[in-house]
């Protein structure tokens, strides 16, 4: 690996003989121009550019093992962009750059440190730039490990994974963030460039997945689906208390390249509050799952020779619902009755609750049925003492009329007394109902 780090003297006065020390970190600083005229800035809005990537920034990741030992931490909230304040734009031609200074071609003359928070680079020698003058000084020109890899990020690319190489940082201090170019030398010895990444700050022993280019020699179909099933089922307290496990699946079709084999690191959403059960973590570390913010990054290996193979990623989560048995929906008492989750001694109880239910409701049916006769009674009366005030006294029509009032006074003494048995027997049944669910658990 390559480095190199670009000085601009922009101070308004030349540079002769200066101390130089490049600092790269991300130390909390502040500017603030009191006296520069501000104005609103209109946004830009760039020109749409199909079939372009822009893969994220892995900040790297630990071993999903070591949530076997410890609980993991929630991701840190992204740093806030620095201020700049809003001012006119203008064209500023760039600055010529400066040779290099006597002996620093070699980037290992450079001092390499790793303070607190940040990388300190000293160069040994003074340097003299001119105003307006750039510097570019190699800073890094050491071996870096890297294996080849597939990357796969639905959000980036649904269909193909994203050609990528793991860099690991086996060296005494870290590497500042920046971009990085690629180049790949061919079996003949051929250079060719191969791509473009970005690199977060990079301590000493951690790895980072850098992405470059779509690879299409693989094709990934990806499906998801969910169900949930009930665990366990318990009565207690007048309810029954239910476990219920959702599960979701994302299942991975996965065409391999023709020729050499590749190994794919698909990246998974961690839901918040489930478990990964497949596949399964090992506490040995072995398990190939590692744990990125907020993200699972899950590791398979494709053989060569254009196969398809399917992988799944499950999570689950267990749920707790109660369903108070008394005032509870039959039709959901029913189907618990009936599920095979539960022993049989729960099952029988829940039938035996429906029973209980069935009796109250026809109870409550007759009283239903009471108040609707006595309705159209008292709604066909009504009709009846309307009529009678038009008719003669005396009339045929009128002793008639007042017939069927007697008639249906008869009838509404009798509705009465069929409701109030009924109501009695909403109460007796209902406090059998308690009774018997109290008893239970």
């Amino acid at each position: 690996m390559q480095g190199s780090a670009t000085v601009e003297n922009l101070s308004g006065q030349d540079w002769k003989d200066v101390e130089l020390t490049l600092v790269s970190g991300r130390p909390v600083a502040f500017r603030q121009a009191l006296y520069e005229a501000y104005y609103v800035k209109r946004p830009e809005v760039p020109i749409e550019v199909a079939g372009r990537l822009m893969p994220g920034v892995d900040r790297g990741g630990v071993d999903a093992s070591d949530r076997l030992k410890a609980a993991v931490p929630p991701p840190p909230a992204p740093a806030a962009a620095p201020y700049r304040p809003q001012q006119q734009e203008r064209n500023v031609a760039a600055p010529a750059t400066a040779p290099p200074p006597m002996g620093a071609s070699a980037a290992e003359q450079f001092e390499v440190t790793d303070a607190a928070t940040q990388v300190v680079f000293r160069f040994p020698r003074p340097v003299s730039v001119t105003n307006g003058r750039t510097l570019a000084l190699p800073i890094i020109d050491r071996q870096v490990p890297a294996q080849r890899l597939a990357l796969y990020q639905a959000d980036t690319a649904p269909r193909n994974p994203l050609a990528a190489i793991r860099l690991t940082n086996d060296g005494e201090s870290g590497l500042p963030a920046g971009l990085i170019t690629l180049y790949e030398r061919d079996k003949a010895g051929y250079v060719a460039y191969v791509g473009d990444a970005r690199l977060s700050g990079f301590p000493v022993g951690e790895t980072r997945l850098l992405a470059y280019a779509l690879d299409e020699k693989i094709v990934i179909e990806r499906e998801q689906t969910q169900a949930d099933r009930i665990a366990t089922g318990t009565i207690a307290q007048g309810a029954l208390k239910l476990s219920r496990v959702v599960r979701q699946t994302v299942t991975y079709r996965v065409r391999g390249p023709a020729r050499e084999p590749r190994q794919l690191v698909v990246v998974q959403r961690r839901l918040p509050g489930w478990t990964l059960v497949k596949p399964e973590l090992r506490s040995d570390g072995k398990g190939g799952v590692e744990l990125s913010e907020g993200n699972y990054r899950i590791t398979f290996q494709l053989p060569g020779g254009d196969q398809t193979q399917t992988f799944e990623v499950v999570q689950e989560q267990t749920q707790q619902q109660e369903l108070r048995l008394v005032d509870g929906a039959a039709d959901q008492i029913r189907v618990y009755a009936q599920a095979r989750e539960f022993d049989a001694k729960t099952r029988e109880s829940l039938t035996k609750v429906l029973q209980l239910q069935a009796g109250v409701a026809d109870a409550q049916r007759k009283v239903t049925q009471a108040d609707s006769e006595r309705q159209q009674i008292v709604q066909e009366q009504a009709r009846l003492r309307d009529n009678l005030a038009r008719v003669p006294a005396n009339s045929d029509l009128q002793r008639r009329y007042l017939a069927t009032l007697d008639k249906q006074e008869t009838e509404l003494e009798a509705i009465a007394k069929r409701r109030t048995e009924a109501e009695k027997a909403v109460e007796t049944t209902r406090d059998a109902l308690r009774a018997y669910v109290a008893g239970l658990g």
